[in-house]
């Protein structure tokens, strides 16, 4: 083995020196701030708590061996493809590391990603600069590798793990372009530039668009030789296409999953527009210290870098021409944050939801790499220096009497101008080595103190996530095997996360995901369940809802919300099931039997149904007796109406809606009773959409650390909390108490001084009704099932004339049936579900999943890696 010269040793030490550092100073500001999960904190940043947790742990059982779950599982919400989420969240290498440990445990797995992720940009990024630029004093390339990696988007989108990789990268691919333009050794670009895509098709797209830009500016700024050129446009382009072959294998799958869902919702970018003033104000601002997440691009990367980027375009020494390339790209990155067709196209053409500008690394990297430059030779010229400070601080001076002026003026900004003051004067005596270290600390000190100030936003205590996840599995473990075979739901959560199925390993019922079908959120919406786009929950399901879905139990755990953790949500529903038989009683939890129309059945194809807008009741009804072809409604709006009582406030009502507001500083309440009911006998309110808003443990956390703990609004049904999802009228399940009564109380406090919405509505449930239907399906229609598991399942099953096969299995193109032993078209349900036109008779049904895609890319993939071979071996013959 050839041994590293004086040099690359060197190299590998100071990228050594960033990687520990960056890894240190988030440790400890990271604990300071409750995100360390070893000290008893939570890093509740992205959808770390409430979506990947439970995601890595479905990659955890997939790689100990339930391979059955790698192309479709019925724990991704109803039933979904795996291709999209395994694409977007789960193909990073980095991931094994989740072995290491327990399933329990897979909050620390994920931290540890988080800092080597975090350690490894810090360190790619100083290996980069390195090799670039011979640094006269060294220390700059470390520091700028720290702040590399603890940068505003590192911070901020950090907990979106997946997303680290190609800031790792980026710098590498950089270094491996450079490299293949200048020798002509393009082998490392296309491996790398693969791996960026393979990881994470997104970020590797945005990091595809930025190679086009660099191999623009870098060509052109080294232009000397048209036929050069020529060739450095041809191997660009070649490798490109061979790195996007090698990827297929990834993306061919995940593209045709995404075309089936999310490329078909055109209403995600409707009426979305950038204003192009805020949009620059909030880019502005979010070059100073306490960077925001109130949708500002995230791109802090301290004051010293700023001045030196600012002064790179001012020092006469750095050419014109290449000077004008960067201010060209500079325009274009300006454009990307404020013209709206330009940053859609950075994100694929998809409005971002929750995490606005996520190419933002791209502009950290490229301001970094013109102050790395500049930092490089630093040859300092007193009055260019003074006239960089200078900008800086008319634009923070500007910034700060904005924000006076708007009233978004924090202490932060006169701490910002009072850095670029300090750093300007450390500056200036730069030439001597000790003001040359106290710049550097203080550079180091500022990007710790503003990464504190950002995790301290989204960390909270809470140590319970092992016990829960322990808890709760022993608890789905001792369910009878009847009830796993079937979907289950419950009525909590830790960390509002919709993808506990995945955690535990059942059927499931909700999701919330960026690969879900709104096709499904649609029709969950319609039936009075809370959905959207992107997610669906099935916390106000009904008797109907579970005979419709195939759910054989639900799961009731009588702790209030926040009972035992911030994070622990109980939605404290489902009161119309406690009179169904108890499957399982463990502790606080009781698992109760539902009755249910079977996976498969023999009914009719309910497609085109007329849903009444805002009527949960009448569109649950339609799509029972739709799917069974029966008749008669299990769910009717009872006469009855509420006895209503306020104090501490006063009610206007009008027709259907009421408005009550609170009259003293004291909490404001109006009772709702409905009385004349049979002793515990269940029924529904139904509440108005929008009554309450998402539960939040993170908001909680931090009124309750802030001395307020007072909910504005709470709801309580026969004094047990509930809570409600927004966005459509629900279906709440309730039970009388002994005197016949269901009393609903809803309670102001704190700043809500008044609530407008809906008068409860009472809605009787024909029991008798209901399991008349579900018997006669289930005594003579069902598919009896010879074999089911997630990718496949085989039955038999008797349809009568005007009958056909139908399940509410969410379709895709990756399932092929076969009756008969032959292949047979694939249909729809509800415009969601397969279904199959039968002919009578008695047949034998086979389902089979074959992720759409797959084989082609994988066979895309090893042509890639052919031509990588063979344009390896032709470059080696060929010098430019």
């Amino acid at each position: 083995m050839k041994k590293l010269s004086k040099e690359k040793k060197n190299i590998l030490k100071l990228c050594l020196i960033s990687f520990g550092i960056t890894i240190a100073i988030f440790l400890i500001v990271s604990s300071l701030a409750n995100c360390n999960p070893f000290l008893g904190g939570v890093l509740w940043g992205g959808d770390l708590p409430d979506e990947y947790l439970s995601f890595f742990q479905y990659l955890r059982r997939l790689i100990l061996g339930n391979w059955s779950s790698l192309q479709f599982s019925f724990a991704n919400g109803l039933g979904a493809d795996m291709a999209g989420n395994i694409g977007y969240y789960l193909a990073s290498p980095f991931n094994l590391l989740i072995l290491l440990f327990p399933a329990s445990q897979i909050n620390l797995a994920l931290y540890v990603i988080i800092i080597i992720k975090l350690g490894l940009a810090s360190a790619a990024f100083t290996f980069l600069i390195l090799n670039f630029f011979n640094f006269k004093n060294q220390i700059y390339s470390v520091f700028l590798g720290i702040i590399y990696g603890l940068s505003g988007y590192c911070i901020g989108y950090g907990a979106n793990l997946m997303w680290l990789d190609g800031v790792i990268l980026l710098p590498l691919i950089i270094y491996a372009l450079i490299k293949g333009l200048v020798k002509r050794h393009w082998t490392l670009y296309i491996v790398l530039l693969a791996c960026a895509i393979i990881f994470n098709y997104y970020i590797g797209y945005m990091i595809c668009i930025f190679m086009v830009i660099a191999f623009c500016a870098y060509t052109i700024n080294n232009f000397k030789d048209k036929k050069i050129f020529i060739q450095q446009i041809i191997d660009f382009v070649i490798s490109s296409l061979i790195s996007g072959l090698i990827s297929e294998l990834i993306t061919l799958p995940t593209w045709m999953n995404l075309s089936n869902n999310k490329f078909a919702e055109h209403t995600i970018n409707e009426g979305f527009r950038l204003s192009p003033v805020s949009s620059i104000a909030k880019s502005i601002s979010a070059l100073f210290m306490k960077n925001t997440f109130n949708g500002s691009p995230l791109l802090f990367i301290g004051t010293l870098a700023i001045i030196i980027f600012i002064l790179y375009f001012i020092d006469n020494k750095n050419s014109k021409k290449e000077r004008i390339i960067n201010l060209v790209i500079g325009l274009v990155f300006l454009l990307s944050l404020v013209q709206t067709k330009i940053y859609l196209f950075w994100h694929g053409g998809q409005k971002p939801v929750g995490f606005p500008y996520r190419f933002s690394f791209i502009i950290i990297f490229w301001i970094l790499l013109l102050a790395a430059k500049e930092l490089a030779g630093f040859d300092l010229k007193k009055k260019q220096l003074l006239l960089a400070s200078g900008i800086y601080f008319v634009v923070g001076l500007l910034v700060t009497v904005l924000r006076l002026h708007y009233g978004k003026y924090d202490m932060y900004m006169l701490v910002s101008l009072g850095l670029i003051i300090l750093f300007s004067i450390l500056l200036y005596f730069s030439d001597h080595k000790s003001f040359r270290f106290v710049l550097v600390m203080v550079g180091v000190v500022e990007i710790a103190i503003s990464s504190y100030l950002m995790l301290d936003r989204i960390g909270m205590r809470s140590n319970i996530y092992s016990n829960y996840v322990t808890e709760n599995q022993e608890l789905f473990d001792h369910l009878p095997a009847s009830v796993k075979s079937k979907r289950i739901a419950k009525n909590y959560f830790l960390n509002n996360d919709r993808g506990e199925s995945y955690a535990f390993n059942y059927k499931g019922a909700e999701i919330f995901s960026s690969n879900n079908d709104p096709k499904i959120s649609k029709l969950y919406a319609n039936l009075g369940l809370s959905a959207y786009g992107y997610y669906y929950f099935y916390k106000t399901g009904t008797v109907v809802t579970d005979a419709i879905f195939n759910i054989g139990g639900f799961i009731d755990n009588s702790l209030p919300s926040q009972s035992i953790s911030p994070e622990y949500i109980s939605y404290g529903l489902r009161d119309d099931l406690k009179n169904n038989p108890i499957l399982l009683k463990e502790k606080q939890y009781t698992a109760y039997r539902t009755d249910t129309l079977p996976l498969v059945f023999a009914g009719n194809l309910s497609n085109n149904l007329k849903f009444k807008s805002d009527d949960p009741a009448y569109n649950q009804n339609l799509v029972l007796n739709s799917l069974t072809q029966t008749q008669g409604n299990v769910l009717t709006y009872s006469p009855k109406v509420a006895k209503i009582k306020v104090t501490d406030s006063k009610l206007n009502q009008e027709k259907k809606n009421f408005t009550v507001t609170r009259t003293s500083d004291k909490a404001g309440s109006v009772t709702f009773t409905f009385d004349g009911l049979k002793p515990k006998e269940t029924a529904y309110v139904q509440f108005g959409k929008d009554l309450m808003g998402f539960a939040d443990p993170l908001t909680t956390y931090h009124v309750t650390r802030d001395g307020n703990n007072k909910p504005e609004l709470s709801i309580t049904v026969n004094k047990k909390d509930v809570r409600l999802q927004p966005q459509v009228k629900q279906l709440i399940g309730v039970r009388a108490n002994q005197n016949g009564q269901v009393q609903i109380k809803w309670r102001l406090a704190g700043n809500k001084r008044i609530l407008t919405s809906e008068v409860p509505r009472l809605v009787n449930i024909n029991l008798t009704l209901l399991k008349s239907k579900i018997s006669q399906v289930n005594n003579k229609k069902r598919m009896h099932l010879t074999a089911f598991r997630d990718n496949y399942l085989s039955g038999k099953i008797n349809t009568t004339k005007n009958e056909n096969l139908v399940t509410t299995i969410p379709y895709s193109r990756g399932w092929k049936v076969k009756v008969d032993g032959k292949p047979v078209k694939v249909s729809r349900t509800l415009d969601v579900f397969i279904g199959l036109d039968m002919k009578p008779g008695k047949h034998t049904v086979v389902m089979s999943y074959r992720t759409p895609g797959l084989l082609i890319g994988v066979i895309t993939s090893i042509i890639g890696i052919i031509l990588l071979v063979v344009f390896n071996v032709y470059l080696e013959k060929k010098k430019y």
